[in-house]
């Protein structure tokens, strides 16, 4: 059948050309838009590949909603998403100079305080915590959320801040602010 549906004349003389950006354009374009628990599967296939034990943290299929605008390949979310399940994280050096200043630490600590004691653990109720803390020490929300950012993901890069914390959980985040102010102490 397919040698009687081939004909030489509709062969083209030019080659063909692959666009790699195309390529990664779609895959997160089905990243975003495909199943968050079939695409579970495959990215337990790259944590796995990658050696992050996922079974310590929150559901695959919560990762890859928070993570589905920001990772091009499914390899690049494992990448990204390790702090959601990792028990202890590594602080950047550069992000910890920049963002974990003395001047932040009171209203870090205070924020940390509030976390731990939240009754209602989801990303509205996070998101007015920080709110409030920014307004009670006089700080734009950034100010506040970029040190929270890099106190319990060790970077400056993740999905909105209230989302990230939820994921991470509730302990795991004050150990987390916690121990970015002991080493704060250090600086």
């Amino acid at each position: 059948d397919m040698i009687d549906l081939f004909d030489l004349n509709a062969v083209h003389s030019s080659a063909a050309g692959f666009n790699s950006e195309k390529l990664l354009w779609l895959n997160q374009h089905y990243i975003k838009t495909g199943n968050p628990d079939e695409l579970a599967t495959h990215l337990q296939y790259q944590c796995d590949q990658l050696g992050i034990e996922t079974t310590q943290g929150t559901s695959l299929a919560e990762v890859i909603k928070a993570q589905a605008e920001r990772a091009k390949t499914l390899k690049e979310m494992a990448q990204n998403s390790r702090y959601f399940f990792m028990e202890a994280i590594e602080f950047d050096e550069k992000a910890v100079r920049k963002h974990l200043k003395p001047a932040i630490r009171e209203a870090l600590t205070d924020l940390c305080e509030r976390l731990a004691h939240l009754e209602q653990w989801n990303p509205a109720a996070i998101h007015a915590v920080v709110h409030a803390v920014a307004e009670q020490y006089e700080l734009k929300l950034g100010k506040i959320a970029q040190p929270l950012r890099v106190a319990v993901t060790g970077g400056t890069v993740s999905p909105p801040i209230d989302v990230t914390v939820y994921l991470i959980g509730q302990i795991r985040s004050a150990e987390r602010i916690k121990r970015a102010l002991a080493l704060m102490e250090n600086i």
